[in-house]
């Protein structure tokens, strides 16, 4: 464990003595406490948006599938329909 000096305005240092008192931890435990759930949520936001940045990416992936798919099943329909009316 290393010791390091934290400075704090006065008013943030109020504060989370105001959650001590509720809590069973001292300042030192809360504050790495708090430095985890920081890192955490640091680390879950670039997760998500990496996913976001991936979905974006197979979304117009997908909606060029589709089109080429509709394109193809379109061209498929027009051979179809007119083999139908060839034979009439």
């Amino acid at each position: 464990m290393k010791k390091i000096i934290l400075s704090l305005p006065e008013e943030l240092l109020e504060r989370v003595d105001e959650q001590l008192k509720y809590a069973e931890i001292n300042r030192s435990e809360w504050i790495r406490r708090a430095i985890l759930s920081a890192l955490e949520q640091e680390k879950k936001n670039r997760i998500r948006a990496r996913m976001e940045q991936g979905y974006k990416e197979m979304g117009l992936l997908n909606l060029q599938l589709a089109e080429e798919a509709l394109e193809a099943g379109t061209s498929d329909f027009r051979i179809y329909e007119k083999l139908l009316l060839e034979s009439e």
